[in-house]
């Protein structure tokens, strides 16, 4: 996938939910990890997380005419909306995705904004409930310019409306249907369309026997979950791998026990999940490590500061396959690691760099780069217009490059390895940017690069 995986794996965040499995036993499906970084001084925050009290109702039309003000601008500022996990199901699941987006929102303000106009981020909590996130989103289509970098596990709950309102939607999105919107943009596009075999190559040439004895668990916990897996197994098979073992994890699981005496029994070589957040991957490699049992240990979701610390020298060797830059401490001399790391702690002095941080923040960039050029003042049908021209997007290099325009992935990825206590670059990955294949997308059955409309609203 590009290296993002959108197969949206699954996460545990926010500090008390942080501990290994053991201790937490909830799995939440979505696409990466929680790191944690150094503190710094903070500014005010334009941030409102009040839940509004809207109908639940499909708005008659959150669009506006061509030409015609857009909801959510004034003369010298534009406000836009966005929805997380905030309160539940565990308590700061996913408030990175809030502070990545208002980090990047204060640098831009810092420089006067957009055509004059400061950004105001309206935040709402989800509660981890469909009728309070039809509720905020409801509310942010009446009353906001567009939706951006919001991140929730219930995120299908936004789809009818944003369908029906034809509301531009700047986020990473877990619902597929959401994902393949007309008015949908992602930093990540949807790769559970057109999978990226770059990874596969590239382990089949450094392992080529091991490749042939593959075991992989996957997260029994959304129709994303499930159809992200789908996506992953397609593209392994099609790079010549052959699994072995392949089984699903209820979010309640707290030990994989089983799962390793019986791939131990099975002959795995090879243990490949993009999946597994940090805690769980850690648990994992420490069940091994118990038994004895030493495959080549592949992950794709779980880069963190908390992974070497929960795992200690189990996960020493682990390999860790990621599409973004290694912001935790390999590659945090680079320009944007830098500007996103300054401004993080400036949004939030007790920010959490998770991997929704990283997003929030790419969400927020891709959004101001078409916003500059949906007129002035912006309309929602000059916003669309402007990012349906957006056809390479890889947020300052922070990101692996991809085309948000048409929803395509990238093909490129890092693979990392944890040696001595650190998360370093290894070969092939390339000394800065990272390892691509050309021609490297494998799309799914009947699947087209999106043609966008032409904006209406």
């Amino acid at each position: 996938m590009d290296a993002l995986r959108r197969t949206r794996s699954i996460a545990s965040h926010a500090d008390a939910a942080r501990r290994r499995p053991r201790t937490t036993g909830l799995v939440v499906a979505v696409a990466v990890v929680a790191l944690v970084a150094t503190a710094c001084s903070s500014t005010p925050s334009a941030t409102n997380t009040t839940s509004t009290t809207a109908t639940t109702s499909a708005p008659s039309s959150g669009s506006t005419s061509p030409g015609a003000p857009s909801p959510g601008v004034t003369a010298s500022t534009v406000t836009v909306g966005q929805v997380d996990d905030l309160t539940a199901p565990l308590p700061g699941l996913f408030k990175g995705a809030e502070d990545g987006t208002e980090a990047y929102f204060d640098y831009i303000n810092s420089q006067g904004g957009v055509n004059g106009r400061m950004i105001k981020l309206d935040a709402q909590d989800s509660a981890y409930s469909d009728g309070t996130v039809a509720n905020a989103t409801t509310a942010q289509i009446q009353n906001d310019f567009a939706l951006v970098g919001g991140f929730s596990l219930d995120d299908a709950a936004e789809e009818p409306l944003i369908k029906a309102a034809r509301m531009p939607d700047i986020a990473y999105p877990l619902d597929p249907a959401l994902s393949n919107l007309p008015t949908s943009y992602s930093p990540v596009p949807n790769n559970d369309n057109e999978i990226s075999l770059t990874i596969f190559k590239l382990l089949k040439a450094k392992f080529p026997q091991a490749v042939k004895h593959v075991g992989i668990l996957w997260a029994n916990d959304t129709p994303a979950t499930a159809e992200a897996e789908q996506a992953f197994e397609r593209g392994a098979k099609a790079a010549g791998f052959k699994i072995v073992y392949d089984a699903s994890f209820m979010p309640s699981q707290t030990t994989f026990l089983a799962n390793v005496l019986t791939m131990k029994s099975d002959g795995v070589q090879m243990f490949f999940t993009q999946q597994l957040p940090d805690a769980y991957a850690a648990t994992v490699a420490e069940e091994m490590e118990e038994q004895n049992f030493h495959p080549i240990n592949i992950q794709g979701d779980a880069y963190s500061a908390n992974l070497i610390k929960d795992g200690g020298s189990a996960v020493n060797g682990m390999y860790i396959e990621i599409g973004y830059v290694l912001y935790l401490g390999a590659d945090d001399n680079q320009p944007a690691v830098k500007l996103f790391t300054k401004w993080m702690k400036i949004a939030d002095p007790d920010a959490n760099f998770e991997l929704q941080s990283l997003f929030g923040w790419a969400s927020a960039q891709l959004f101001v780069q078409g916003l500059r050029q949906a007129g002035n003042p912006p309309t929602r049908a000059g916003l669309e217009a402007a990012l349906d021209k957006v056809t390479s997007f890889n947020a300052s290099g922070l990101l692996t490059t991809s085309d948000p325009a048409q929803n395509v992935p990238g093909n490129c990825v890092i693979l990392a390895q944890v040696q001595n206590g650190q998360i370093v670059r290894v070969a092939p990955s390339p000394r800065t940017g990272f390892y691509c294949l050309p021609n490297s997308l494998l799309p799914a059955p009947g699947f087209q690069p999106e043609v966008r409309p032409t904006p209406s609203s």
